[in-house]
């Protein structure tokens, strides 16, 4: 279930200062959580700035999970690759970390739609009653997700795709920009849709 809520005792950190990073500051940003975050966490830290967009980046993700264990942080997995995104996602989990979800106002996300933790959902997203997203997905400027569609955890869906009523997205796949899952339609886990591809039917390994 979504925690998109701030109060006074969260404050949130970053894994990944690159362009997906960015863009969850910016829907964290949007939301008024400015006060609460932290800054980011990032391997390549030495090589990057020391800040980004004003907040600082305060060392690789090593440093994140001790602070991890001794202090309450809630964390965005930021990470462009799916099964890096996870893989960092589940070895926070794994010592207890936790994570909130990014929903940029301009998104609309119904009551009924369910979103897992660590998702950020771009500024003009769309989600309907009785979706499911799983954990740690990105559903990007303008995507929609219809009814009673089932998407996987770790998916990227770029902007202006589209997930039709009833269709199923395994973990980890990725849907290219204005791309298209029909009604129903089923997309197997570790699948690269093409920009502008239609789905209709299933799909099964690789990239498509």
């Amino acid at each position: 279930m979504q925690e998109t809520g701030f109060d006074d005792e969260i404050r949130v950190a970053i894994v990944g200062a690159g362009g997906y990073g960015r863009l969850a500051l910016d829907v964290l940003l949007a939301s008024g959580s400015e006060g609460e975050i932290l800054g980011f966490y990032d391997d390549a830290h030495a090589a990057i700035p020391a800040k980004v967009r004003g907040f600082p980046v305060l060392g690789d993700i090593e440093m994140l999970k001790s602070m991890l264990s001794v202090e309450q942080v809630h964390v965005i997995v930021a990470i462009t690759d799916n099964q890096a995104r996870l893989r960092v996602a589940n070895s926070i989990r794994g010592i207890g970390g936790r994570f909130v979800t990014a929903v940029h106002p301009l998104a609309s996300l119904s009551a009924a739609a369910t979103v897992g933790d660590g998702s950020v959902l771009a500024p003009g997203a769309v989600v309907h009653p009785d979706a499911v997203i799983g954990s740690h997905c990105c559903v990007g400027s303008n995507a929609v997700v219809e009814r009673d569609a089932t998407v996987g955890a770790g998916v990227w869906i770029s902007a202006g795709a589209v997930v039709g009523s009833g269709a199923r997205i395994g973990a980890r796949s990725t849907l290219g920009h204005n791309a298209s899952v029909g009604r129903k339609a089923r997309v197997e886990a570790d699948v690269k849709v093409a920009a502008a591809l239609v789905v209709e039917g299933e799909l099964a390994g690789g990239d498509a």
